[in-house]
């Protein structure tokens, strides 16, 4: 009798086991790809903008997706627009250090030799770039994450706000830093969801803040802001227990997730499957119908189980690698 209620609950280990599993196979598949290989390849030519610039950057042009110097697009095959407007953004001026004196040098490609000077920051002067829309040429390949559309299953939202609200978090609809879709404050116990998402992406972005807060990243984490390898590991396992969340209550999240997760698997197929017994705990915990609402343990029987299965030759007590590091 018990064993025929476990194969008709939805919210089983095994069917929480099955869609991670395939949630797995979907981030591999996309890594193996040419599309992905091409993007990753476009992705180096891009720089990381400081916190600084995107404001600049979303001051200016608010609408901006991928933002470039001239040359960088030149390279890329494509030419800015006659007559668009470049948009204002802060470079650093670099000097080598001599013992007689500071001399300005180019800072492209430092020196390994011992013996050569030290590059010191001396100032910044404004340099313009632009946006992929003020340009033409060559298609750049993308296999970025696509936003879901589309209303969420009814009562999923309330039932993720009454999940954050139990936490202790004041949930917030509102503008988010460019390129972001909702962010977790600890300190100040609050969670924000832009504004403008679809209903479904937005119910994704609260199950994926859910999914740091419930996995406690706060605390297993505490390097995140400046960590990439802690902060990578912390979002694969929030968007994986999102993807788990929003499949469970029928809505296909691969287009967003598997993107997403591959992104911050900086090229590791097995990011996805090294928390696989915290991301069911997890997910189980936040689930619409049948949901616990508990936090979850770090280890019990069914997930040593279901991390055996997924993990191949790691063994079920192997912690995520950059718990020892925090």
């Amino acid at each position: 009798m018990s064993a025929m209620r476990s194969r008709q609950n939805p919210s089983s280990d095994d069917r929480l086991l099955a869609i991670h599993v395939q949630l797995v196979q979907a981030v591999e598949d996309l890594m193996r790809s040419d599309a992905w290989m091409a993007t990753l390849r476009v992705a180096a030519r891009f720089t990381s903008y400081s916190p600084s610039n995107i404001l600049l950057i979303a001051a200016q042009r608010p609408d901006a997706t991928r933002v470039a110097g001239i040359r960088t697009w030149n390279a890329l095959g494509r030419r800015v627009v006659k007559g668009e407007h470049g948009i204002a953004i802060l470079a650093p001026c670099t000097y080598r250090q001599r013992d007689e004196g500071v001399q300005p040098v180019a800072s492209s490609s430092p020196s390994s030799d011992a013996d050569e000077p030290s590059t010191v920051l001396r100032g910044f002067k404004v340099v313009h770039v632009f946006d992929v829309a003020q340009t033409t040429g060559d298609d750049l390949p993308d296999v970025g994450p696509t936003l879901l559309r589309g209303d969420a299953p009814a009562g999923l939202w309330d039932h993720l706000a009454r999940l954050a609200a139990d936490d202790g978090y004041a949930l917030e609809r509102g503008p988010c830093p460019l390129g972001v879709n909702g962010f977790t404050d600890p300190a100040g116990h609050r969670v924000r969801v832009r504004v403008d998402l679809d209903p479904a992406h937005a119910a994704k972005t609260l199950a994926h803040e859910l999914g740091h807060i419930r996995a406690d990243h706060p605390t297993r984490f505490p390097g995140y802001p400046t960590d990439f390898a802690c902060r990578g590991q912390a979002e694969v396992e929030a968007e994986s227990v999102a993807y788990i969340v929003m499949t469970h209550a029928g809505v296909a999240a691969e287009a967003y997730s598997t993107a997403y997760i591959a992104g911050w698997s900086f090229g590791d197929p097995d990011a996805a499957k090294a928390s696989v017994a915290i991301v069911v705990t997890t997910a189980r915990s936040l689930l619409l119908g049948g949901a616990m609402d508990q936090r979850p343990s770090r280890r019990s029987g069914p997930e040593e189980r279901v991390e055996a299965a997924i993990s191949g030759n790691r063994t079920a007590s192997a912690e995520p690698r950059c718990l020892g590091q925090s």
